[in-house]
């Protein structure tokens, strides 16, 4: 009994389109494409040992090294693909193809130098290779270099302009660059181009939230989980827009969910976090807090929350004892200034506040965040006009960061007559790009 109706239908499906024909998955009903998965899974294991057969009888045949390096990778198993493509260049080092996959199999295993130099013999043989200059651009992306990662993908979509992937990719490189406008166009493309892409929806979603419109930011991210219920970024996502619309149990559930099918995405952990702390359970906070330190210490955001965690719970006077201490130890310490300007300004210290803010700015002037603890201390004194400097400062030097524009949104647009002792109208000072100002 033949229990793979479909073989050689999903052999030449496989083998003509390689990764292209698996993304195109994403795009099918649900029990379609868990059919077709599972039907792939059997193909894989048919497909393979047929290549290996093939191999015994000519070794040198660099073609059937390309297909059963293609066909193991798309199996999950990289490490044999790489050998598998290593070996066909040995036979044909002019194949594209073959450079081409090979990096694309070395990054899957996050070998993104080696990866890189693939992409770019590809190139050398192949210029107009629309999947090379993807693959590099994507390279170039996980460096930072953000800039050459733009270049590959408008190239890539010059050569292949109705790829909905490319659109999404470079649509997050534009976000990098604090060109949100640019990004929501790219993933508006995307959509246009495949309005089942889960991706572009979520990746939408985040960005029409940092422009402040959460309702259109809680429907995108909706859909992406309506067309695929796993998209842990998606569930991330939508945890942090539920928390901004104060609906805290609708963000741990969020956030625990996207932990349940990622548990090492730290922007998760301190989302959840920050919501069980606004419900009252500090210990599973500082205990969301301290993991996520744990898989990036860099996290500013969950450094600072714990050591807030004895204020929290009503010990400023600890906490800030603490504090004074590490700043006896080392004066130099710019981020203690922070946290103490920010424990100083909950007990309503302002002006020690405010000395803190500008201590740490005088060791590092470009720290967003002390600009935007000193605006708040600002404006709780009545200086608006100051204060509206530092939310711009802060602004300019972290665009992506929500809390920075909507601040500097609502201050200016406040009646310029509650700052009217200060001496400045608020309405004469600059605005920032009408894209960073918040939906209505």
């Amino acid at each position: 009994m033949n229990d793979f109706p479909h073989r050689d239908t999903l052999r030449t499906f496989l083998l003509r389109f390689g990764a292209d024909s698996l993304r195109s998955l994403e795009a099918a009903h649900d029990k379609l494409r868990a059919e077709l998965f599972r039907q792939l899974g059997v193909l894989y294991s048919a497909v393979i040992p047929e290549f290996e057969k093939a191999l015994e009888l000519n070794p040198h045949y660099h073609k059937v090294y390309f297909n059963l390096g293609r066909t193991l990778l798309a199996a999950g198993r990289p490490d044999e693909a790489i050998l598998a493509f290593e070996k066909g260049l040995q036979y044909y080092p002019e194949s594209a193809d073959l450079h081409n996959h090979l990096g694309l199999a070395l990054a899957s295993k996050s070998r993104f130098e080696e990866a890189e130099a693939e992409f770019d013999k590809a190139l050398e043989i192949n210029p107009n290779d629309a999947i090379a200059h993807f693959a590099r651009g994507a390279a170039l992306a996980h460096k930072g270099d953000w800039d050459a990662a733009i270049t590959e993908y408008r190239e890539a979509l010059r050569l292949k302009p109705q790829d909905d992937l490319t659109h999404v990719n470079l649509g997050a490189a534009l976000r990098e660059k604090g060109d949100l406008d640019g990004a929501i166009a790219e993933y508006r493309e995307a959509l246009r181009l495949n309005p089942n892409n889960n991706d572009a929806h979520a990746a939408l979603g985040a960005m029409l939230g940092q422009k402040g419109d959460l309702d259109r930011e809680i429907a995108e991210d909706r859909e992406a989980l309506r067309l695929d219920p796993d998209n842990e970024k998606a569930h991330y996502n939508l945890g942090v827009s539920l928390g901004h619309k104060s609906d805290w149990d609708g963000e741990i559930a969020e956030e625990r969910e996207a932990l349940r099918l990622d548990p090492k995405i730290p922007e998760a952990h301190r989302s959840l976090g920050l919501g069980l702390a606004r419900k009252g359970d500090l210990d599973g906070a500082i205990a969301e807090y301290r993991e996520a330190l744990h898989l990036n210490p860099n996290d500013e955001k969950a450094h600072i929350s714990p050591r807030l965690a004895p204020g929290n719970k009503g010990d400023w006077d600890s906490a800030i004892s603490e504090e004074r201490e590490a700043l006896r130890l080392d004066p130099k310490d710019e981020t203690v200034h922070v946290y103490l300007g920010a424990m100083l300004g909950q007990k309503g210290d302002y002006d020690g506040a405010i000395a803190e803010y500008r201590g740490a700015l005088l060791l590092n002037s470009k720290l967003a965040g002390a600009h935007y603890g000193l605006g708040t201390a600002l404006e709780s004194k009545g200086d608006g006009p100051g204060a509206l400097e530092e939310y711009r400062a802060a602004y300019e030097l972290d665009p992506r960061n929500p809390a920075f524009w909507q601040a500097y949104e609502r201050l200016s647009q406040q009646d310029n007559s509650r700052w009217q002792d200060s001496g400045a109208r608020i309405q004469d000072r600059p605005r920032m790009n009408a894209h960073f100002r918040v939906a209505k």
